[in-house]
């Protein structure tokens, strides 16, 4: 488990990147069973609900969370422009009303998103050490799995069991 340390900036940029995450379609699907699972975004973004208005955040998230924290940071990036683009419309659930209510001057003038835009760049960045020992653990974690189901006996090849 990785903690992350978020301040009370950070951790609404955070926020915002789980609503973007979660108003994905299949954004909590496991790629392999096809079924939802516990280790996306959602624990983050419950964990968050509460303590948005502290200083500091303490979040503990697994690798898997950590990796998918990052692309959700980026996705985040691509949908601030395409609020501010399109006059303040997301198609993303929740969205705009959260951009409206965490950075009120986006309220009148939608434009004002494209400033917003550097703080999930720069906490990215920052997350970098994170994010690289993340992605290893997971690939990691991948290939551990992949040997064990290679070593496994197919259900074809009585003989080997």
């Amino acid at each position: 488990m990785t903690l992350l340390q978020l301040r009370s900036e950070d951790a609404r940029v955070v926020y915002l990147a789980t609503i973007y995450h979660l108003g994905r379609p299949g954004s909590e699907t496991d790629p392999d069973t096809l079924q939802r699972h516990d280790l996306g975004l959602r624990p983050i973004h419950d964990e968050l609900v509460p303590r948005l208005n502290q200083a500091v955040v303490e979040i503990d998230a697994s690798p898997y969370q950590v990796v998918r924290l990052g692309e959700a940071l980026l996705g985040l990036v691509n949908e601030l422009k395409q609020f501010a683009l399109s006059n303040g419309h997301s198609m993303v659930p929740r969205f705009s009303e959260t951009v409206r209510e965490f950075y009120p001057e986006t309220a009148d003038d939608p434009g004002a998103a494209m400033d917003l835009v550097q703080h999930p760049v720069m906490l990215r960045n920052r997350m970098s050490y994170a994010l690289e020992q993340a992605q290893a653990d997971v690939d990691r974690a991948r290939e551990e799995a992949e040997v064990e189901r290679k070593s496994r006996p197919r259900w074809w090849q009585f003989w080997k069991r």
